[in-house]
């Protein structure tokens, strides 16, 4: 064998032995990326084992009153030990009541129990019943007492007047309304000029 074919197959083989280090080390690579994302997803699905979410989701009912009503959410999940509880954010509800009013109450997380029918608003609350407009932080609503409970920062607006006070008690099977303050404090009323008082 010549001294220039010795050459040509070191090169060769130097060649072939660097491609397999090459292509070894791209797929090695490769294989590490795949097992650590499995790892990831396993994980992220142990996590998730015991929690539900769905978005986009309405319940309908009748509530013991008689009273149709409509609770959606944008985004929903429940434990699964517990899936009467559905915790929801962005929450709203809807009252049509028998008499022909609807009192609709919005806020930014709550949570709902099919089994109860009980809701609980919280944060940035805006509930609406015919002209009254009422702001506040909490908002629980229980249903065997057809009670609307709203407290923190309450705020009502109404064509008749405006309503400061810390917390304000619907009672949704006759109407009746009472508003109080925590401490000394009294509710403070605004009655607006030339309208009858509510």
């Amino acid at each position: 064998m010549t001294q220039r074919k010795k050459k040509i197959l070191i090169i060769q083989i130097f060649i072939f032995l660097f491609t397999l280090l090459f292509i070894y080390s791209i797929y090695r690579d490769k294989n590490i990326k795949v097992e650590i994302i499995e790892k990831n997803l396993k994980q992220e699905e142990t996590a998730n084992t015991d929690t539900n979410v769905f978005e986009d989701v309405e319940y309908k009912g009748i509530d013991l009153n008689g009273n149709r009503y409509l609770v959606k959410s944008k985004v929903a999940d429940f434990d699964i030990e517990t899936p009467e509880k559905i915790n929801m954010t962005i929450m709203s509800a809807t009252f049509y009541f028998k008499d022909g009013t609807v009192l609709t109450v919005d806020g930014d997380s709550g949570n709902y129990n099919n089994k109860t029918l009980d809701m609980q608003f919280r944060d940035n609350i805006k509930a609406v019943y015919l002209t009254n407009i009422i702001f506040s932080d909490k908002l629980d609503y229980v249903s065997k007492d057809s009670l609307v409970t709203i407290s923190g920062n309450v705020i009502g607006e109404s064509i008749q007047g405006d309503i400061l006070a810390d917390k304000v008690v619907i009672n949704l099977s006759n109407k009746n309304v009472s508003a109080s303050m925590f401490g000394e404090n009294k509710v403070k009323v605004k009655v607006k000029e030339n309208e009858k008082r509510f």
